[in-house]
């Protein structure tokens, strides 16, 4: 369940902690799947660090690799990633994703701190709270993510997260992304994530629910924009310092070059 196989190009560590992607038709029944291999694994007789790290190991088969990789960064203990394994588990076996707020009520709070430790959110969980969206996202590992209402933000319990590409875009754009961020340090890509989101959202105000400005999953939608920021940047040039103009040149060419 690796998110790298949606592009042909391998995402580098930065890129891999930024990938989302929706699940699709198989994602619960492949996950059940890899979940009961994983509690069937015979145990060994090594030592407890030694099967530590062998569970660690068996759950990045269940997780997939980003929820691996984002629970390296954060620290997340071998005993929060099995809970969290198990959490999620028992919501798509009882097929409480139909209902993910009633799902996360019915947690103890012990559990719901499991779900917010996963997600390294500042406050604790509360469902009452939060929309459809961002319960299910909750309950869905470091990776996967819904946008129910399209508007190309993410709801993950109380927070919101703007990703780029988004979840529907064409697999050139999301090839073409990774290309041309190939090489890019993380405050850098983050900065173009949020520049190509407004492309093609426009910027949200007073934090109303905005519809994209072009449709998000045809191709040529990215390339107007591309064609638009480039024009506005020549337009502009003369008001803008000359290492900015040189370096949004460079990718926005690329990213024309790339889509083209």
């Amino acid at each position: 369940m690796s998110i790298q196989n949606v592009n042909t190009a391998t995402p580098n560590a930065i890129q891999q902690r930024h990938l989302i992607q929706s699940p699709d038709t198989s994602f619960f029944s492949d996950f059940k799947a890899a979940y009961a291999r994983y509690q069937t694994a015979p145990s060994s007789d090594a030592s407890a660090d030694a099967k530590s790290s062998q569970a660690v190991t068996g759950l990045s088969d269940v997780m997939g690799l980003t929820y691996t990789e984002m629970a390296a960064v954060r620290g997340t203990s071998p005993n929060d990633q099995s809970a969290y394994a198990a959490i999620l588990n028992r919501a798509y076996t009882q097929g409480d994703m139909d209902d993910p707020v009633a799902f996360l009520k019915s947690l103890t709070p012990e559990e719901q701190g499991v779900v917010q430790r996963a997600h390294c959110l500042a406050d604790s969980i509360q469902p009452t709270t939060m929309s459809k969206e961002g319960a299910y996202n909750l309950l869905l590992p470091e990776g996967y993510q819904v946008d129910f209402n399209h508007d190309g933000i993410q709801e993950v319990g109380a927070a919101k997260n703007i990703t780029f590409p988004p979840l529907d875009a064409p697999e050139q754009v999301k090839q073409a992304w990774l290309t041309a961020t190939q090489n890019m340090d993380e405050g850098s890509m983050m900065t173009y994530q949020l520049r190509m989101h407004i492309m093609m959202y426009g910027i949200n105000i007073n934090d109303q629910t905005s519809k994209a400005l072009t449709p998000t999953d045809q191709i040529d939608s990215y390339r107007d924009g591309v064609d638009k920021f480039l024009a506005w940047l020549e337009y502009t040039k003369a008001s803008i310092p000359a290492d900015q103009y040189a370096r949004d040149k460079a990718f926005f060419s690329d990213m024309k070059r790339l889509l083209a």
